[in-house]
């Protein structure tokens, strides 16, 4: 069941909304450079997935996390185990993308029933998530989980015109939460706190994936993007890619910087939840998605990660003292970022 938005913990959400709004359309993205290691740093957990209670690699892992939540926001995450997962992904997403238009609008997010969930198919220049007054350069399908709606009662297109499509994103999805999870030890250590702290929150998970397919253009206009400036509204995000695209604001260097893609890696980022939870101790990162001017089409699927629902998330205890109090409402995910989600 929803919770039900309204008081302190609703006002704030919908006066931070209304800032990331302000704040992505004031960044000056005039100039870039392409990222370093040190801007975006490697994880490599293959290691610690063979051997998750091995608390020496945990912490050696949570220490590099540590340095990179504080300093960067974001990271190549390697050794996950999911690469032909990925690649199957990719191929769903491609086969999703190749379908006649009608059978695509079936799925509309505009429709009544998907719109107040967030969930279905978003044409190319739709002005939703980020919302924006201009449209983004892309087209996408949304599902998700939580505990009101199974990822398997999303809406799907019709099997006989996508007769793997269901199976395969499902099966990527369920992988790409086996990720996350394991990843929450390392959080939970990065951040100074036990390794099963992070349990009771993430009894149901609560996610979103995206299938983005961002069509070669020409020529576009100075304020037209693949994907708008925003930062993402999760606890972090998981994000599979196909080709060059990606830009973020580099704290080291406070400029724009490309993402390198490396193929089989997955690039990791900080969302609001988390920067919000740890008291602005962890970045989240603006960023945008420029036109694709490319050979062929681009495709991404961000999978992004969230608490359950309806947890209550008070300022984390390591994260706050007498000299720094909390800066933000004890709020669910449905009393903040869905707020700025619009559903």
């Amino acid at each position: 069941m929803r919770a039900k938005l309204g008081g302190m913990a609703g006002d704030f959400s919908q006066r931070r909304a209304q800032e990331l709004v302000r704040e992505a359309e004031s960044w000056d993205l005039s100039s870039m450079a392409d990222a370093t290691e040190r801007d975006v740093p490697t994880l490599d957990i293959a290691r610690y997935l063979l051997a998750p209670q091995n608390t020496q690699l945990c912490n050696e892992l949570a220490e590099q996390l540590r340095w990179i939540g504080e300093n960067t926001g974001f990271y190549l995450l390697t050794g996950h185990g999911i690469v032909s997962a990925i690649d199957a992904v990719f191929g769903a997403a491609a086969d999703f993308f190749a379908l006649p238009q009608y059978a695509k609008d079936a799925l509309v997010m505009d429709q009544p029933h998907f719109a107040a969930t967030g969930i279905g198919y978003l044409p190319i220049r739709s002005r939703r998530l980020p919302e924006r007054t201009k449209g983004n350069l892309n087209e996408a399908i949304v599902y998700k989980q939580d505990r009101a709606l199974r990822l398997g009662d999303n809406p799907w297109p019709d099997p006989h015109q996508a007769p793997n499509f269901a199976a395969t994103t499902q099966a990527y999805a369920a992988a790409a939460q086996r990720v996350a999870v394991a990843l929450l030890p390392l959080y939970a250590r990065a951040l100074d706190l036990p390794a099963n702290f992070f349990d009771e929150a993430f009894k149901d998970p609560f996610f979103r994936l995206r299938m983005t397919r961002y069509p070669r253009v020409l020529e576009a206009a100075d304020d037209e993007f693949g994907i708008a400036p925003h930062v993402d509204t999760t606890f972090f995000t998981l994000l599979a890619q196909t080709a060059p695209g990606l830009v973020i604001f580099g704290e080291q260097q406070q400029q724009w910087l490309r993402v390198p893609v490396v193929p089989g890696a997955l690039v990791v980022n900080t969302g609001e939840l988390l920067k919000q939870w740890s008291n602005d101790r962890f970045l989240s990162i603006k960023h945008f998605v420029g036109p694709h001017v490319g050979d062929g089409d681009r495709y991404s699927v961000p999978f992004f990660f969230n608490a359950t629902a309806d947890y209550p998330m008070a300022c984390l205890p390591t994260c706050t003292n007498a000299e720094n109090p909390p800066r933000y409402p004890t709020v669910s995910y449905l009393e903040s970022q869905a707020v700025a989600q619009r559903e």
